[in-house]
């Protein structure tokens, strides 16, 4: 399977056979950013948990259950196990944020007010709230486009959001699959018309700047421990 049209076909079976998945989702995100705004005891553990388990569905339940047969095409070149590799990659992400972020509590959320962290509550309400409606606009309403939670490219726009609302330096092998995963957002746009992933092409852009503010973000002084 690999034209626009049946990706947006099974898009809308994928969304109606997991509904209402998209809605605890998409609570799971309100709550990620509220805890990352409003401090608490262990929202940063509880954030991470939250990216994890996004990151864990797409690639379980999108990639390697339903859109097990997605061969995207591309100049000619259609590659072989294009959804278990994607699905990997998701999962591997997931492992990333579970230890690092709930194990060794080693990702720090907040909002210092700079222009990183603006950029980053921007990124979050495209992937939550804009990215559906440039699917109306494109013509697909919903339910045939793919939705923040339970689909891969919105859930990666927001990780990079929420990435950049980081407040203490973090692993750096933290943002480098949403990196990744944001550059191949050019093969939606192009072989599937996804035009909504032209802002997850942008999101892979931004990752470089999370790398960079990274390195000059402080050391916590708190200790991590399990």
């Amino acid at each position: 399977m690999s034209s626009a049209e049946d990706f947006f076909a099974l898009v809308e079976m994928y969304n109606v056979t997991y509904w209402p998945v998209h809605v605890v989702t998409f609570l799971l995100g309100i709550t990620a950013v509220i805890l990352a705004l409003k401090k608490g005891a262990y929202s940063d553990r509880i954030v991470s948990a939250i990216l994890a388990s996004l990151w864990l569905w797409s690639g379980i339940v999108f990639f390697m259950i339903y859109f097990s047969d997605l061969t995207p095409t591309l100049f000619g070149f259609a590659p072989p196990g294009f959804s278990y590799a994607s699905g990997a990659l998701f999962i591997i992400q997931s492992i990333i944020f579970l230890y690092f972020g709930v194990i060794r509590d080693s990702i720090a959320y907040g909002f210092e007010g700079d222009l990183y962290a603006k950029v980053g509550l921007v990124a979050i309400v495209y992937a939550m709230i804009v990215y559906p409606i440039i699917g109306y606009i494109t013509g697909h309403p919903l339910p045939g486009y793919p939705l923040f939670g339970s689909a891969p490219c919105p859930v990666a726009i927001f990780t990079v959001g929420m990435l950049l609302l980081t407040n203490r330096r973090m692993p750096p092998l933290v943002p480098i699959i949403p990196l990744i995963w944001g550059l191949m957002g050019i093969v939606a746009v192009v072989v599937f018309t996804v035009w909504a992933d032209v802002g997850l092409f942008a999101a892979g852009i931004v990752a470089f700047l999370i790398l960079k503010r990274n390195a000059q973000l402080p050391v916590s002084t708190v200790a991590r421990a399990p």
